[in-house]
């Protein structure tokens, strides 16, 4: 059984407007650390974290959101808005596509940087070095990076940027 399951069974309910009530009806202090607002409660004599728009997807779709390639949503992306009409369920590029381009965009960005093999100074000189005559082979050693990436980075396949 899912945490989310096991919670719902116990009693606990996300509101329409957003608001976690416990079994006895009391209104829950939210956790707002981390990546998901969150509560914690105890499950089969362990202390949990449920998260709370897990909860009310629960609430909302039952086992269909444990269906393989399910994830929950946001219409409004914002993780800290977990009212019941905010929460679908969906695939990961159903999710993505909730968020605005521009957020998309600088993951994106977020992404590739991360990736990098070389600075942009670094890449410079590879291509100066290259014009000035050095064979291929050469700045590839130099720069330690294989003949693929060397060759996308002279050819200006990456770092277009720079």
């Amino acid at each position: 059984m899912q945490k989310e399951e096991a919670a719902f069974i116990k009693g606990y309910r996300v509101t329409e407007d957003g608001q976690v009530i416990s079994p006895s009806g009391k209104i829950l202090k939210i956790n707002y650390c981390g990546n998901y607002p969150k509560f914690h409660t105890h499950i089969s004599d362990k202390l949990v974290d449920i998260e709370c728009h897990r909860l009310a997807a629960y609430q909302k779709f039952g086992q269909e959101m444990y269906l393989p390639g399910i994830e929950v949503r946001h219409i409004i992306p914002d993780r800290k808005n977990f009212k019941l009409d905010n929460i679908l369920i969906g695939t990961r590029t159903e999710n993505a596509r909730d968020k605005p381009p521009e957020v998309r965009k600088a993951g994106a960005k977020k992404a590739n940087e991360a990736s990098r093999y070389l600075s942009d100074g670094e890449v410079k000189q590879l291509r100066e070095d290259r014009k000035n005559g050095m064979l291929h082979r050469e700045p590839v050693q130099k720069y330690k990076i294989s003949f693929c990436t060397g060759s996308y980075i002279i050819n200006n396949k990456t770092y277009r940027h720079v």
